[in-house]
């Protein structure tokens, strides 16, 4: 299965010389094979700085390459470029790759923090047990890179999963289970044994009708290949298709994309309005709600099946 994900999703990538330096920036028309090749492999350049002590990529990548393989394509062709340009001294071993986005690491971690300050909701009780759903790990510091053999790893990503047509998540007692799902997840993500820093989850914030979560991921696994395991992760725990596959994945780290003078796309054309109920509510039986945007400021309840618009947004799940 394909997943339809919505990404942005863009990295950096370093190199050195292995010996001596590298030898003057070339014309233009030596990326022109490059970025032909480089677009095949589903990546397209950005921009790059080229100095003699390091070359520094960056780059826009599609959802199915891990942050290795991105690795592998950008130093491999580019090393076979250089050796056919008269420079047959090679790169370095080693190699650091970040993920970037357009936010940085503090403000996607205070926007998922205050996402339920931003609710509008009327019943205090479902308030309350939406906040105990929210969970963050202080200690798990998404500044810390992945450590390999072939260098240092900086992979973080922000997941935001929706409901089905946007339907909401009713019963207290089933927040919890999403967030137990949530951290199960991602203690199992696989890690490397080479240093302190791990793969996992550091900020998860559940809302009525899609949740964010803030993670770093294994270096060699592709977000689209994370969204997917989240995806049947959650419907596993809730029994049924609750959770949309139309999920958003977005890159971030200590600076924004624009440090580098990068620019990515939002969406593919063919993505679909998500703020717009599609269908039949699913049959774990949750109740439908318009929404603005991902349950931002002005998201409000509309008028529910068989629940007031009183309630706040409370409706039985799996009764």
């Amino acid at each position: 299965m394909k997943f339809p994900i919505i990404h942005r999703l863009a990295y950096s990538w370093s190199g050195w010389p292995k010996s001596e330096t590298f030898p003057p920036e070339p014309e233009p028309a030596f990326f022109t094979p490059l970025d032909t090749a480089w677009t095949a492999d589903g990546l397209t350049r950005i921009s790059c700085r080229w100095s003699p002590e390091r070359l520094q990529l960056t780059l826009r990548a599609e959802p199915n390459l891990s942050p290795i393989t991105i690795a592998a394509r950008v130093k491999g062709r580019m090393d076979h470029a250089l050796r056919k340009h008269g420079w047959p001294l090679g790169f370095d071993r080693k190699v650091a790759v970040r993920s970037l986005g357009e936010n940085t690491r503090e403000t996607v971690l205070q926007y998922i923090a205050t996402q339920l300050d931003r609710a509008d909701l009327a019943d205090p009780r479902y308030a309350a047990a939406l906040a105990e759903a929210t969970w963050t790990n202080p200690d798990f510091d998404l500044a810390d890179p992945l450590p390999s053999h072939h260098g240092r790893y900086w992979y973080n990503l922000h997941l935001v999963a929706a409901t089905e047509d946007r339907w909401r998540v009713g019963r207290e007692d089933f927040l919890g289970k999403i967030r137990t799902s949530v951290i199960q997840w991602s203690q199992g993500l696989p890690s490397s044994p080479e240093g302190p820093a791990k793969p996992g989850a550091r900020s998860l914030a559940v809302m009525p009708d899609h949740l964010h979560l803030a993670l770093r991921g294994p270096i060699g696994s592709s977000p689209e290949s994370l969204v997917e395991e989240f995806w049947r992760h959650l419907n596993r725990a809730a029994g049924c298709r609750l959770f949309s596959d139309w999920i958003y994945v977005g890159a971030f780290s200590e600076y924004p994309l624009a440090a580098v003078g990068g620019v990515i796309d939002c969406r593919p054309n063919n993505s679909p309005d998500l703020t717009r109920p599609r269908g039949q509510a699913p049959r774990c039986g949750r109740r439908r709600r318009r929404t603005s945007g991902w349950g931002g400021p002005g998201a409000r309840p509309a008028r529910w099946r068989g629940v007031s618009e009183s309630g706040g947004g409370r409706c039985l799940v799996g009764s």
